[in-house]
């Protein structure tokens, strides 16, 4: 047996009480295996509680959440569900100023569980985004269907193309230092027999990658890296050099170069931590003392400083820039809408950014649709990934999102990633 989401945000809490604290989210389309068929007596709005697996407990009351796998609704919903197994569950576009619609003339549209529409973002300004399943026709026009289940004019949005970059798993073959070429192609060089470097007409094209052996040779005043590729060199200054900033682990290990798999664990914590060079704009992830994954990212258009301590309740952080230190992912999402508030405007709208894992204040890690600017700062400070590294990422991150979770909250006995970020 199992409990279906009929709404956008179904929590699991820690105790069967409507204001435990949430350890988990369901949402449209998807479902959790119960742990026991036995109601627990609910509270409040709540007829009933029950436990599912593999920890906490969730409100069945038949509007939001059901334990009817026949129910019409469910079958309603499941068109508007995002494809939580794709690094891009939603399709996205760009906002050209539009008015969201409950109702178009002419669509057919059912009696929606309550609170399903975000009624307080009705407008969407120019440059936000939106996220969408369906298209359809109606009086002439293409409106497509927002992922919280309003309509929008589809010629006032602008899809994005898709980012196809990704990173690159480290293997005994495959291993540290590797080199990124970011921002535009990169010739390759080759040594002479005057043992001089000269430019060939071979290049490595914008987000390729290569492997380093660690040899260098100075040239006048420019450094030359030794490739992996059949002999050439790069000019250092065109590379982006992905390799440990420092020689042991938060743990104090000693972190190996070679690749390969990590030693085996018993069940339990990984020991998962990810370095983020956020000036340098990548990211290697490790397990133990082994990196095991290596990209780039994008961090803060405007750099990345120390959070400063102020009487606020949150450390400042300036805007656009990414905060250095060592922090921990506390929380997951499949997907999470961001919205950066305005005073005087309409409110900044990133809509269902996959793959949202939060670090420290506003901060996460995520997968941005909206740009394909690998290795260089255009942030708002949380940690640009493309699609597909990000789902990776996310997968591997602990705490683990359990079966048919949406979202996961750290509890204090959960394992959790450790973040570095330097700059």
């Amino acid at each position: 047996a199992r409990v279906y989401s009929k709404s956008r945000e179904v929590m699991i809490r820690a105790a069967p009480r409507p204001k435990s604290q949430w350890i988990g989210q369901l949402t449209i389309g998807s479902s959790v295996r119960l742990k026991s068929a036995e109601p627990l007596r609910g509270a409040g709005d709540c007829p009933a509680f029950y436990a599912v697996e593999p920890r906490g407990y969730v409100c069945v009351d038949g509007e939001r959440a059901t334990l009817d796998a026949a129910d019409p609704m469910l079958q309603t919903l499941a068109a508007h569900a995002p494809l939580a197994d794709q690094p891009l569950p939603y399709r996205y576009g760009e906002s050209l100023g539009l008015k969201r619609l409950f109702k178009v003339e002419g669509i057919e549209t059912p009696e929606w569980p309550s609170g399903m529409h975000d009624k307080r973002h009705m407008q969407v300004r120019p440059r936000s985004s939106v996220a969408w399943t369906r298209e359809v026709e109606a009086g002439g026009a293409t409106w497509l269907w927002a992922s919280d289940l309003t309509f929008v004019p589809k010629d006032k949005v602008k899809p994005y193309e898709a980012a196809t970059f990704q990173g690159v798993h480290l293997t005994s073959e495959v291993r540290l230092p590797i080199a990124f070429f970011r921002r535009k192609p990169r010739p390759k060089y080759r040594l002479t027999e005057e043992n001089q470097l000269e430019k060939t007409d071979a290049v490595w094209e914008r987000l390729d990658r290569v492997g380093l052996t660690g040899k260098s040779r100075q040239v006048g005043k420019r450094t030359y890296l030794e490739t992996r590729d059949d002999g050439h060199w790069v000019l250092d200054r065109d590379a982006v050099v992905v390799k440990p900033r420092k020689s042991r682990n938060p743990w104090g290990r000693p972190i190996q170069l070679g690749g390969g798999a990590p030693e085996a664990v018993a069940e339990g914590p990984r020991s998962t931590w990810i370095e983020i060079a956020a000036l340098e704009g990548w990211l290697i992830a490790y397990e133990g003392d082994r990196p095991v994954f290596a990209t780039l990212i994008s961090a803060g258009r405007n750099g990345a400083e120390d959070p400063e301590r102020t009487e606020e309740a949150e450390p400042f952080v300036p805007p656009s820039t990414t905060p250095l230190g060592q922090y921990s992912i506390n929380r997951k999402w499949v997907t999470k809408t961001l919205i950066t508030p305005h005073v005087d405007a309409d409110d900044w709208i990133e809509a269902e950014v996959p793959w949202s894992q939060h670090f420290f204040s506003k901060y996460l890690l995520h997968a941005a649709y909206w740009h394909n600017n690998w290795g260089d700062g255009q942030s708002g400070g949380c940690v640009n990934l493309s699609p597909v590294d990000a789902k990776w990422l996310f997968h591997w991150t602990e705490p683990a999102v359990p079966e048919g979770w949406y979202a996961v909250q750290v509890t204090r006995k959960d394992p959790s990633t450790r973040l570095v970020i330097h700059r």
